[in-house]
């Protein structure tokens, strides 16, 4: 049996575990449900450790120090400035860079970090499942596996290990995504569709499938939709055309509300409809209204588009918000987290970017479950970039 000694718990693999799993994972009764005192610790920490650990002059240190310059120049450029909130931003970019030197060093092996994904999928079923039994029997306090008695509580309506469904939809999403890509690095080859429901694969793919048809989030069946491009390849075509017409027969039948949600958000946002938008979806709302409001009002002759208009001000004028830094900071910040974002996590060429722009907003904000996105897909990105390796065993367990 194998003991893990405290020198072993400091190890690369493992920090790099910890830090990954506690931006993707909220346990409510523990952190609450905004700014989680557990990931503030440990975020002000991981500078500290990363001078310790890996004090290396790396991509993400570079371009992480220069958007962070650029989101403090254009913040002083106002009035008010809230430096708590850019000392916050701050705090994530600096777990950022820390967690890519880990990666970037060998921290992670294909084989342990797919691992890792199979047990986070798993995770955050085995709690919905236990979830859904709980509400079954009339309990809505349960909260070694998150029920606080959230308002929304419902059969159909559960968060499973983040604070909300539309966060667990995000999150799912992208892991399976990207459980499917790193076994394509490591084989080869794409995983064939049919072997999806067999062999190790099988519950992992049960697990996701379950998770984001039954938590009851319409943003889950965008990213369904999203993550079947995946899939359209010409020997697929036989499998998913059937597959979405019996979809599209049986929709009205099936008392799907929250599929209802999804189309009628994908057809609202065709529309550039803002308020047909919020009332289809709450939700997905905060993610692609901003969106539309960029596309629509960004002038690029006022001052304010390029140095932004101050610190918070996006949230305390919801209804203007464009997509991330731009409505606080301005078009250089964000063109500073896109070039973060770009050239240290997400490949450009990738449905990466579609998750990351339809999922997330486009954007780096103040919000853990996002960074944890863009760790994964840092992982991912370092798997791309070292496939030559990929194909190494996993001989630390």
């Amino acid at each position: 049996m194998k003991h893990l000694s405290l020198g072993k718990l400091f190890s690369s693999k493992y920090l790099a575990t910890f830090y990954l799993i506690l931006m993707c994972v909220q346990i409510v009764f523990i952190e609450g449900y905004a700014i989680s005192p557990v990931k503030v610790a440990a975020m002000a920490l991981a500078p500290f450790i990363c001078i310790i650990k890996v004090p290396y002059l790396t991509r993400a240190l570079i371009v992480g120090l220069i958007y962070l310059f650029i989101i403090f120049f254009c913040a002083m450029t106002k009035l008010y400035v809230r430096f708590s909130t850019i000392g916050y931003l701050a705090m994530f970019v600096f777990t950022f860079i820390f967690f890519y030197n880990l990666i970037y060093t060998g921290a992670f092996t294909i084989d342990y970090f797919i691992k890792l994904l199979r047990y986070l999928i798993l995770g955050y079923f085995i709690c919905l499942v236990l979830q859904q039994l709980s509400i079954l029997v009339g309990i809505r306090y349960f909260p070694i596996i998150n029920l606080t008695n959230q308002f929304f509580l419902s059969i159909a309506k559960l968060p499973s290990l983040s604070i909300e469904p539309s966060h667990t939809a995000r999150i799912l999403c992208v892991s399976f995504y990207i459980y499917l890509k790193c076994n394509e690095f490591k084989n080869g080859a794409a995983i064939p569709f049919k072997q999806l429901l067999k062999g190790e694969h099988k519950w992992v793919t049960i697990g996701f499938l379950w998770v984001m048809l039954t938590m009851g989030s319409g943003t889950a069946f965008i990213g369904l939709i999203i993550l079947s491009l995946y899939f359209i390849r010409k020997e697929y075509l036989v499998y998913i055309v059937p597959l979405f017409i019996i979809l599209y027969i049986s929709m009205p039948y099936m008392g799907l509300t929250q599929l209802d949600r999804a189309i009628n958000v994908l057809s609202a946002t065709m529309e550039r409809d803002n308020e047909v938008i919020a009332k289809a979806d709450g939700s997905a709302s905060v993610r692609i209204i901003p969106i539309l409001n960029t596309i629509n009002n960004l002038d690029l002759t006022k001052s304010e588009t390029w140095f932004g208009y101050g610190t918070d001000y996006g949230v305390q004028n919801k209804a203007e918000r464009m997509i991330a830094e731009i409505t606080d900071y301005g078009l250089f910040a964000y063109i500073g987290g896109l070039i973060l974002v770009f050239s240290c996590s997400i490949r450009f060429w990738s449905l990466g970017t579609l998750m990351y722009f339809t999922g997330i907003g486009g954007g780096t904000a103040n919000i853990a479950y996002q960074w944890g996105i863009l760790m994964l897909f840092i992982c991912m990105r370092y798997f791309y970039d070292n496939r030559w390796i990929n194909r190494q065993k996993d001989v630390s367990g």
